[in-house]
């Protein structure tokens, strides 16, 4: 824990999409005010500003909440690009994504560069595109998987987290969103759409019943070549 000194906290946060929930945005607060503000060292390892080290143990312990809370919240805020964590056997660097936008002089006009050691990975977004190309692409996915999931509810904060989501992610919704679709028929039963995006639920099992499968099976056989 740093003593001394200050954080900055924009106004626009209240708009932020975590905002309200409360975890979320508690573990997102506490990283902000224990990320390192200058370069340094810890044990040999260089950090830059908006990082510190730390773990799900640690975490926990220092906000009184269990360790799959959170995992939860950590996952959150890096499916939104908020935070990336590098993992060791031992404990995680954590980076602020966006530090210098959150504690530079002046609110930042551009986005702030991760460091250059900083994992890789899969989530540059449609929104990299650039051009009038990226955007219509981005809105045709969004309004095809709008459409297909056919629960019409928070349209807005789903646009928002969809922006967000890898064209892996994306490609892989499409993949399995029809097998849950017909596992759920009647939409009450489905996953309101936001709950659906923010757990990545297209990783889960998809259980359907005995008579969907027998369904299934005899419409194999029907129109199965002899």
């Amino acid at each position: 824990m740093k003593n001394g000194g200050y954080i900055k906290l924009f106004r626009k946060l209240t708009e932020w999409e975590w905002y309200d929930d409360a975890n979320t945005f508690r573990v997102f607060i506490h990283l902000l005010l224990n990320a390192s503000f200058e370069a340094n060292s810890w044990q040999g390892i260089a950090l830059q500003p908006g990082q510190l080290i730390t773990g799900r143990k640690r975490l926990a312990k220092e906000l009184k909440l269990s360790e799959r809370q959170i995992r939860t919240s950590l996952n959150r805020l890096k499916s939104t690009n908020e935070i990336a964590i590098k993992t060791t056997n031992k404990f995680s660097v954590v980076t602020i994504c966006k530090w210098e936008d959150y504690q530079s002089e002046g609110e930042a006009k551009r986005p702030a560069k991760r460091p250059a050691k900083e994992p890789t990975n899969d989530q540059q977004t449609t929104t990299t595109k650039e051009g009038k190309e990226g955007k219509e692409v981005l809105t045709r996915d969004f309004e095809k998987f709008w459409t297909q999931y056919d629960k019409k509810k928070d349209r807005k904060k789903c646009f928002a987290k969809w922006k967000r989501l890898s064209q892996s992610d994306k490609e892989k919704i499409f993949q399995t969103l029809p097998a849950y679709i017909t596992s759920t028929p009647d939409k009450q039963y489905r996953k309101n759409p936001l709950t659906y995006l923010n757990g990545e639920s297209w990783n889960d099992e998809i259980i359907t019943s005995s008579t969907e499968q027998e369904k299934a099976d005899i419409n194999y056989l029907e129109y199965s070549p002899a």
